[in-house]
């Protein structure tokens, strides 16, 4: 056992959690409300038929992921045209940091436009929009539910002995494998994530985590250290709340070109201008966490009919976990009204693809700009999201203002006047845009997201 993980699990053992989320997790779903939706998770009902007696999939073990999960703040930096990016990884309760994808030396010295992007980890089901939070609820419960379910029966929601949803985190592990059988199973070369071939990388925990490489990336995430699961995934089917983890890493780490399941829940990522030729793939809400899933095998024109119905499933479940949120019928019926969709595959012609590329502001200067999506003292944007009006607070001088969108198109320019600054955006389409202030001393970028609800 690594020290990494025998730290991490004494703070299991002891109680303690180095960094405590201020979470909405209790204010969202309270530990009532979990053991009343999921009645027949692994080692609570019956006998269990991977061997599970104990609840491991309880409220506990995921309050305690979320928690834990917290301590991580993800920053990425990329060059426009080059495929390396930089990643580093920060705890904030003891301020230490490792780089998670590194680039060689060349990369620091080209010139290309440079973008950095900050993933908060704490920012799971805990952003300042109550509703997008409960809509990545609804969602995140959707996929886990959909990937651990031990029902067979529609309608979903309405309590027959087979519902889908009564079923939901029924199976640990991946029906059909296990640590006899299952050595080989999801393994692909790999320069930096090799398989060890004496074990398995089938689907395990909420989010069925399976492939070498996800294991990998995640263990190098969590310890610092690819070999932890590389050598030892059982890890996941053992402790429920790495378990938990392993979901929410998943659900909140961008993969570049796919965005992450929390961005597109949060309308935080918006695909460039003629980019796509399929429609679907212009399109906001819960059928991109299906892509970004699962949707090289459920959200194709090749996808078959079993997988496609697994579309219809996680939709029928998104929509029952909003309503359990609070939302309306109407509200929940939105979901599959103009710019949103639930279903990544509607028909052959109809679905989704590929994600193609990174989305950051171009520019066509020769010079490296470094940037900050985080707004900086003295340069604050609010309200954000916003619907019509944006200020600027800012102690700048003699400088001007500029809004693109993010293929760099430029919309807006108008000059500092005075250190409150307001610009009228009602003009604009929902979407994220970027705001950058330019004067005698620094270019500063942050982002603002443009919503018309």
């Amino acid at each position: 056992m690594s020290k990494a993980f025998a730290v991490y699990c004494l703070s299991l053992i002891i109680g303690l959690n180095c960094y405590g989320q201020i979470s909405n997790l209790n204010q969202l779903i309270t530990p009532s409300q979990w053991d009343s939706l999921f009645p027949k998770r692994a080692g609570t009902y019956g006998a269990h038929p991977q061997g599970f007696t104990e609840d491991f999939y309880s409220y506990n073990n995921l309050s305690m992921a979320v928690s834990e999960m917290a301590d991580y703040i993800v920053t990425i930096k990329r060059k426009q045209g080059l495929f390396d990016q930089l990643i580093t990884i920060e705890r904030k309760s003891d301020g230490s940091s490792y780089i998670y994808s590194d680039v060689e030396a060349w990369w620091n010295d080209h010139p290309a436009f440079e973008t950095t992007t900050m993933v908060d980890f704490e920012d799971f089901l805990n952003t300042s929009s109550v509703q997008n939070n409960k809509r990545e609820l609804a969602a995140f419960l959707a996929n886990i539910s959909k990937e651990t379910t031990g029902g067979w029966q529609f309608p979903v929601g309405v309590g027959t002995y087979g519902d889908y949803a009564d079923w939901g985190l029924y199976f640990v592990h991946e029906v059909g494998y296990n640590s006899s059988n299952g050595a080989g199973a999801y393994s692909q070369a790999h320069d930096e994530f090799p398989p060890n071939p004496a074990v398995g990388y089938y689907g395990r925990g909420p989010i069925q985590l399976s492939w070498n490489y996800n294991y990998g990336q995640f263990s190098k995430f969590l310890f610092n250290d690819p070999n932890v699961l590389l050598n030892n995934p059982d890890l996941l089917q053992q402790n429920g709340v790495l378990s938990f983890q392993s979901a929410i890493w998943f659900w909140m780490m961008p993969q570049c070109p796919k965005p992450s399941c929390h961005q597109v829940m949060h309308n935080l990522w918006v695909p460039d201008p003629d980019e796509y030729s399929e429609e679907k793939m212009f399109k906001k809400g819960f059928a991109h966490t299906n892509n970004i899933i699962n949707g090289g095998l459920e959200c194709r024109a090749s996808s078959t009919a079993a997988f496609t119905e697994k579309v219809i499933l996680r939709s029928e479940l998104y929509k029952y976990y909003m309503q359990i949120a609070g939302f309306t019928p109407e509200e929940v019926a939105m979901e599959d009204v103009d710019e949103f969709t639930t279903l990544c595959y509607e028909t052959a012609a109809n679905t989704m693809t590929d994600y193609l590329s990174c989305n950051t502001l171009s520019n066509n200067d020769t010079t490296t700009v470094h940037i900050n999506f985080i707004s900086e003292e003295d340069f604050i944007v609010y309200p954000n999201p916003a619907t019509s009006l944006i200020t600027i607070e800012n102690s700048l001088k003699n400088g001007f203002v500029e809004i693109f969108d993010l293929s760099g198109n430029l919309l807006a320019l108008s000059r500092l006047q005075s250190n409150q600054h307001t610009i009228d955006v009602s003009n604009l389409h929902s979407g994220v845009y970027f705001i950058k202030a330019t004067t005698d001393e620094k270019v500063l970028l942050t982002k603002f997201i443009k919503t018309d609800r």
